[in-house]
């Protein structure tokens, strides 16, 4: 999920990086120290609303602090949200699929009841009958069973076992309503 967030916080800027326009090495700064932390993967500032009109400089600190308050957007995946991505990789254990910024994982005992199998020559996972075949670049539809996104990992898994989740080129297509004559 996608959401915007609103942030106040003391940014220091490096003397030396501090641009004529300070607005333009806040947003830089910004995005530099948020990539990934517990409100999920920083995406970037929306809009700067604040920031304070002189900067503070701290003993034996090499930075120009400055009082900011601005909008930043993030994905966080939600537990039992419904997702549609694409796999980017296909391993032994599953495959990876994009959602948003992230890859998550899709383990193999969570994507049908039928029984599979990998095959590394060709990169693939395959049901015996043959029915379903996932492959790098192909779009799937699942479920975020859990996530969990800090600076230093990053780690979301999915389940695609329940109806309407999987392959979505074999997912049923609603039914068209017939009208009466």
């Amino acid at each position: 999920m996608f959401y915007l967030l609103d942030v106040k916080e003391k940014v220091g800027i490096e003397a030396q990086k501090l641009k004529e326009n300070v607005q333009d090495s806040i947003e830089e700064k910004l995005e530099d120290l948020h990539l990934k932390e517990e409100n999920g993967v920083f995406l970037g500032v929306v809009e700067i609303k604040k920031i304070g009109e002189t900067g503070e400089i701290l003993p034996e600190k090499p930075y120009i602090y400055f009082d900011v308050e601005y909008t930043s957007l993030f994905f966080q995946p939600i537990q039992n949200e419904v997702v549609d991505g694409y796999i980017t990789e296909v391993a032994e254990f599953g495959p990876f699929v994009r959602i948003g910024p992230v890859d998550a994982l899709v383990h193999i005992s969570q994507i049908t009841k039928e029984s599979l199998t990998y095959n590394p020559e060709q990169d693939v996972i395959t049901s015996k009958d043959s029915k379903i075949i996932l492959k790098k670049d192909e779009p799937v539809r699942a479920i975020v069973v859990n996530s969990s996104i800090s600076e230093d990992r990053t780690r979301i898994n999915m389940t695609m076992k329940q109806d309407e989740l999987g392959l979505i080129k074999l997912l049923k297509k609603p039914k068209k309503k017939q009208g009466k004559k």
